[in-house]
């Protein structure tokens, strides 16, 4: 066997690893068990095929590249992702290393180019589509299993993550439903064909047969009306209106990868909070075609269309040949272009619909069909043959830049990911000192990262806190406390920068600063700042008002906190809390009929009334009526929904600290971040 040749056979055999893998690879060591190690295993995945296919080029002193009706869509894609990335994301390292985002598409590209050029035989092709059909089968089985229960109860307690009925590797069972349906539609049509000469029909009948019983069972499971594993959707109508003001302000590149939960709290329309999850932040649009026209613009859209739009053109192709393989691979791409009408892509569908794409040109090679062909690129030179082998080294000279950088980059954001996972089990066991300890070196591994910087902040401040709260606090623990307040303030200020119109990051932000305000100078106006930021960046969310209204209702200053639960009350009317906060910054300024039609609304607005919070809603409101005029208080009636009241503090967060530590100005609030796109 030739060099080159066995370079291609071991390109081979690590793609059809790949394939059985990819659905089934989790590793509980990350605080991300399933989404981003599946990242980490395509892009290392389409790294190595990548650097496999340029030696096998090198060997062979030539470059025989596949010509498909998918090359020019895939590099418009890539292209449009990237610019999207460069121009508009806020945070570059993010948008290439999160789940589902640039790295992903772009991985999943290399992936499709690679193995496209490197399975060569029908024997290879063959093997191909029966590790999927294997990969298939594992995911049903596992679902049957839990789906049951039969193993639930045989688990050790190092899976307790896995003690559910409708856990998957897959890491959502909605993933699974997809996976299972597209491969029994591929099975299926290959079964009706019977044209398929790669293995026995027997494969496809068990696939068939499994994952229609595993479909039936996971779809009860989680749709059925009494079912509590519901998934969460954003509705339609949502999706568009966030698309729709991105579009306003970037209608070409879209607001970047990695921003659409940056979208969401900024333009989600106010109807929203009359949702039953009002409170949930999503992180990605209805569907994945909204999905990529928000965050990557027409030009992206433009680009995923035109992908797809030539897969659809294969499989119509499929329909007037005789090879059953390609039909049915084109049929499975066309479900699951449907599915993506309903759900946005994650790193599994993505995965997917590459292995599907990779297997659809193959299909076709195999089939002999004029979509594909293979041609041989040269360097022309002035030799008596007229070519050079060079360009193969020039292939390989453009690889290795990309390959080892790339390799380097993945290789400290995934041991970032296993120090916080580290990092978060420590702090489960109160372990402060591992967690500080950890978080720091997580922090170093991977500093682009915002999570971190926001962990981090926290446990500086809670170790200050915990300080501060000592009843003699010596000079020494006194300088610790500054230092570890002023780097609290610092991470969580490094935070925004690395993400200034990310909302949780500036929340985090005005959390710190207001954990200040009783032992450093200057908080108070710093706390109020970054929640004006805060409120800018999310408008419509009533709980960063009522956040507002308390740090001035603390401070007595009862008119601001007024305006504030006001407006929390008219952004969400059913929402008792702003209610209740209200009527307190009403008895305060000596309102007592306004306090009490407030307080009358809380009483409507709590289901149970036999909960401790309705007993103090009564109890208060009876104080307030020995206080005015006996007189009836007009209530309108609001949906009740479930709820939690909290008080607005009359006085400032403990623990004091006299007198108050001195914090640099350097550590006060950048001026407010302009939201993407304005």
């Amino acid at each position: 066997m030739k060099h080159s040749e066995l370079v291609q056979k071991i390109g081979v055999g690590l793609s059809l690893i790949f394939v059985f893998l990819f659905p089934l690879w989790f590793l509980p060591i990350t605080s991300d068990f399933y989404e981003f190690n599946k990242q980490i295993l395509l892009i290392g995945t389409s790294l190595v095929l990548l650097l496999f296919l340029s030696l096998h080029w090198v060997m062979e002193k030539q470059v025989k590249i596949l010509r498909t009706p998918l090359g020019l869509p895939a590099l418009a894609l890539a292209v449009s992702v990237l610019l999207s990335t460069v121009l508009r994301s806020p945070n570059k390292i993010e948008a290439l290393l999160d789940p589902a985002q640039t790295g992903t598409i772009l991985a999943g590209l290399v992936l499709f180019f690679a193995v496209s050029n490197l399975f060569k035989t029908k024997q290879e092709i063959s093997l191909l589509v029966t590790t999927f059909f294997a990969s298939s089968l594992a995911i049903s089985i596992i679902g049957l299993l839990w789906g049951s229960g039969l193993v639930l109860k045989t688990l050790p307690e190092s899976m307790n993550f896995a003690k559910s009925v409708i856990w998957s590797p897959t890491g959502a069972s909605l993933n699974s439903i997809v996976y299972l349906v597209v491969s029994l539609i591929m099975a299926a049509v290959i079964l009706i064909r019977n044209k398929w000469a790669g293995t026995a029909s027997f494969l496809p009948a068990i696939v068939v047969s499994v994952n229609l019983i595993a479909i039936v069972l996971t779809g009860y499971l989680i749709f059925t009306p009494q079912s509590a594993y519901k998934p969460t959707f954003l509705p339609q109508s949502t999706g568009w209106v966030i698309a729709l003001e991105v579009l306003k302000n970037s209608p070409i590149f879209g607001s970047g990868p990695a921003s659409f939960f940056s979208d969401f709290t900024q333009f989600r329309p106010i109807v929203f909070n009359l949702a039953p999850n009002w409170t949930v932040r999503f992180t990605s649009s209805s569907n994945q075609y909204l999905q990529i026209l928000t965050v990557a613009g027409f030009l992206g859209l433009a680009s995923y269309l035109y992908w797809i739009g030539r897969q659809m053109q294969m499989f119509f192709k499929s329909l007037s040949s005789n090879d059953g393989l390609s039909l049915a691979v084109g049929a499975a791409l066309i479900v699951s272009m449907v599915f993506q009408l309903w759900l946005p892509l994650t790193t599994m569908t993505f995965g997917l619909m590459f292995i599907l794409s990779t297997m659809l040109v193959l299909a076709h090679r195999q089939a002999g069909l004029s979509t594909v062909h293979e041609s041989t690129f040269d360097i022309v030179a002035a030799t008596s043959t007229g070519h050079s082998p060079i360009f193969p080294w020039v292939i390989l000279i453009i690889v290795l830049p990309v390959f080892v950088p790339s390799v380097y980059l993945v290789s400290r954001a995934y041991g970032a990911e296993i120090l916080f996972q580290k990092s978060l089990v420590a702090a489960s066991a109160n372990d402060g000192k591992k967690t500080y300890d950890t978080l720091i070196a997580t922090v170093q591994m991977n500093p682009y990262r915002d999570t971190y910087r926001v962990a981090y902040s926290q446990t500086n401040m809670l170790i200050a806190n915990t300080l501060a709260s000592n009843k003699d606090i010596s000079e020494a623990d006194r300088n610790t406390v500054t230092q570890l307040v002023q780097q609290a303030i610092r991470e969580a200020k490094n935070a925004v920068a690395l993400n200034p119109i990310k909302v949780t990051n500036v929340e985090n932000l005005a959390s710190i600063y207001r954990n200040l305000l009783n032992f450093a100078q200057g908080a108070d106006a710093w706390t109020t700042a970054s929640y004006q930021q805060a409120i800018g960046l999310d408008p419509i969310n009533p709980n960063l008002r009522i956040a507002l209204g308390g740090v001035y209702f603390a401070q007595k200053n009862y008119d601001e906190a007024t305006r504030l639960f006001q407006t929390a009350v008219d952004l969400k009317p059913d929402l008792a809390n702003a209610h209740y906060n209200l009527a307190a910054a009403f008895r305060e300024k000596g309102q007592y009929e306004r306090a009490l039609a407030s307080l009358n609304q809380v009483m409507q607005l709590i289901t149970d009334k036999n909960s401790s919070d309705y007993e103090t809603v009564v109890s208060e409101a009876d104080e307030l009526r020995k206080k005015i005029e006996p007189k009836d208080t007009p209530v309108s009636e609001k949906p009740s929904i479930p709820t939690q009241l909290t008080t607005p503090e009359k006085e400032l967060p403990k623990p004091k600290i006299v007198p108050p530590i001195k914090v640099s100005d350097a550590l006060a609030p950048e001026a407010p971040a302009t939201p993407s796109g304005q």
